[in-house]
């Protein structure tokens, strides 16, 4: 989806992404806390902490001179497209870290593709409700999401099987948006897609089954 609005928050203008992307964080923390364990949404702020940090600081990459001549630049400006797939690769790489602290029977893999699931397609639809893009987009957008994460959510499996339904579901969706398929969204949901093969399969491999 295109950003078309802006919200000012006292002296702060933020885009309506942004505005997303800060209630999804806090919702889908909401109900990971109610959901499941405590343990889960701690796991979770600390992820979501850590990819606003990196993507923050990752204007130091992308234009290190302007943050150079003004270090305000930071709180203000951010790495953009670059950022935030360095920010969701260090996150991913954070909860891949404490993987053997958050366990690897089925029923701990569950909060993990529930945050990822959750963050995707409520992001989604708060940029849809927030923005004004195209009607059928919109309504196809809002639609095939939330169906999609329903039964995800309902008929939940395997964490690699659950992640690749909702990735091809979501590149479908991609495809009726103004920016298509080359939107950052999905490659970012690409991404978390690999990291739950990739922790899918050692879990497999600890339990003995390859």
């Amino acid at each position: 989806m295109i950003n078309t609005e802006w919200y000012s928050i006292r002296a702060l203008t933020l885009p309506a992404t942004a505005i997303a992307l800060l209630a999804t964080f806090f919702i889908v923390w909401l109900i990971l806390r109610i959901q499941f364990s405590k343990k889960w949404s701690d796991v979770y702020s600390d992820a979501v902490f850590t990819f606003i940090i990196v993507w923050k600081l990752s204007l130091l990459v992308t234009d290190f001179k302007s943050v150079v001549s003004y270090p305000i630049s930071l709180l203000y400006f951010n790495g953009g497209t670059i950022g935030v797939y360095v920010g969701v690769i260090v996150a991913s790489l954070q909860i891949w870290r404490k993987r053997h602290k958050l366990g690897f029977d089925e029923r701990e893999m569950i909060p993990c593709s529930w945050a990822i699931i959750l963050t995707q397609s409520i992001y989604q639809m708060l940029v849809v409700l927030l923005n004004d893009n195209t009607t059928p987009s919109e309504v196809i957008t809002l639609v095939v999401l939330s169906l999609l994460t329903l039964l995800i959510l309902w008929k939940l499996a395997a964490m690699k099987q659950t992640l690749l339904l909702y990735t091809v579901g979501y590149i479908l969706v991609a495809f009726f948006q103004p920016l298509g398929v080359s939107q950052t969204a999905v490659g970012v949901s690409l991404v978390l897609l690999c990291m739950g093969i990739v922790i899918q399969r050692e879990r497999n491999i600890v339990g003995g089954k390859e």
